[in-house]
């Protein structure tokens, strides 16, 4: 039996190897990833670490040192010199004093050291081995003959047969729970490389628990189907057409909600609808301006108001327009004096449509941290922006199973209005099942 390590890049690649040099009844104990190469730890490559079990035996030899005046004790091979001298009076002499001993009887002679001494010991304790020897031979014989004089009872043939069947049904499972850890393993790695949260991934492995995965796991079609369910499951959209009343856009810093409101605007400007523009996003001269100008090229109305007053005010004096869109400005999540003035101007407004913006080149975990600290201003809708500048769906379906948010839309660029897109379940659940099983 031994016990090797493999370094190697991929999955396909450790189970060829596996097979090539310990063939199909090698064992794997443990896959963990290592990095290899860079500097201090920087820039190296990714590679899996996996331990195997053979139970194939090595060639190994073992090449004791032994002790120039005694051998081990622990040792039970001995040389006839060695026999003679561990045998005579002398060593039992020394013994006794170091271990308090007894001599064999056949050694209770002259205290004095001869050869004559010597020989007669060995010569005496050769024949008392010989007998010991010869009785148990006798012994071991009579023991054999009546062993196989008794014929197996049909019951213990029958115990015997289920012992092996149950342990080779064992060996069976194990066999199969290691491949399927084997595999499963090369799932979440593909999904983390997609950016799906820890939590989203743990969850669809759990949904695979009942099937065997094989190593050519995207084409297993039921896997595929599994996945794509999951992702509808966790995706609701609504629909662009039903938005009405008062519709206010909410977000951290940065994520494009004026450049969005103006696409918006004029998406339903082109529905025949009649919308208003409200701005309270005064920290940023430009913010205004540019709202200003899209306004005008529009032809809507555009409000600026600096108090949750003037907003009062301008929001009973636009009572009989379809659509009225409200900008704000970016509040950093983590500024509880930001977030509360937003909260102000939010209740004063009591939006039908609280739309929360997201960028989708935001990593899962810190979307969800963000949606953490604006939940408290109760955002119902759900805009995903910059889809131009991610390469992943993960982290979008992750976000939208934890926060249950329905999605309006999303953007993929800075034209108005071409780059607002209000895509399908199918659409998306499909571009995301795609890119994980390509």
């Amino acid at each position: 039996m031994q016990i090797k390590k493999l370094t190697v890049k991929t999955i396909s690649e450790a189970m060829e190897k596996i097979r090539r040099e310990f063939g199909e009844d090698a064992y794997i104990l443990d896959t963990k990833k290592v990095k290899k190469g860079g500097f201090f730890g920087i820039g190296g490559e990714r590679y899996l670490e996996v331990t195997v079990l053979s139970e194939e035996n090595g060639n190994s030899q073992r090449n004791p040192q032994k002790s120039k005046k005694y051998p081990k004790e622990a040792d039970n091979t001995y040389s006839l010199n060695d026999l003679i001298k561990r045998n005579t009076p002398e060593f039992y002499r020394k013994k006794e004093k170091e271990q308090n001993i007894s001599k064999p009887s056949y050694l209770n002679i002259d205290k004095e050291p001869s050869d004559k001494h010597s020989k007669d010991g060995l010569t005496e304790f050769i024949k008392t081995s010989r007998e010991i020897s010869s009785k148990i031979d006798k012994s071991a014989e009579a023991f054999y003959h009546q062993y196989n004089e008794k014929e197996p009872s049909e019951s213990n043939i029958k115990d015997s047969l289920k012992l092996e069947e149950l342990m080779n049904m064992v060996e069976k499972l194990n066999k199969k729970i290691e491949a399927n850890n084997f595999y499963l393993q090369d799932i979440k790695e593909k999904l983390y490389e997609k950016s799906y949260s820890n939590a989203f991934i743990e969850s669809f492995l759990n949904q695979l628990s009942d099937l065997k995965v094989e190593e050519n796991w995207k084409n297993q079609e039921i896997i595929r189907t599994r996945f794509e369910k999951k992702l509808y499951q966790s995706l609701e959209i609504l629909n662009f057409s039903d938005i009405k009343g008062k519709v206010m856009f909410i977000g951290p810093t940065g994520v494009g909600k004026t450049t969005t409101l103006a696409k918006i605007a004029a998406s339903l400007k082109k529905m025949n609808k009649k919308i208003a523009l409200i701005t309270i996003d005064t920290y940023r001269i430009a913010a205004t301006d540019q709202l200003k100008t899209y306004a005008d090229i529009l032809g809507i109305s555009l409000h600026i108001c600096y108090t949750p007053s003037d907003l009062k005010i301008a929001l009973e004096s636009l009572l009989n327009f379809d659509v009225i869109l409200i900008d704000t400005a970016g509040r950093s999540h983590k500024n509880n004096l930001q977030m509360g003035e937003l909260k102000v101007f939010k209740d004063v407004v009591e939006p039908d449509y609280n739309i929360m913006l997201i960028s989708s080149n935001t990593n899962c975990e810190d979307m969800m941290h963000i949606y953490d600290n604006f939940s408290f201003l109760k955002p119902n809708t759900l805009i995903f922006t910059k889809m131009d500048e991610t390469s992943s769906f993960g982290q979008l379906f992750s976000f939208l199973e934890y926060s249950r948010l329905p999605l309006l839309g999303i953007t993929n660029g800075q034209r108005v209005p071409e780059d607002l897109k209000f895509p399908s379940k199918e659409w998306l659940t499909r571009a995301a099942v795609e890119e994980v099983f390509k």
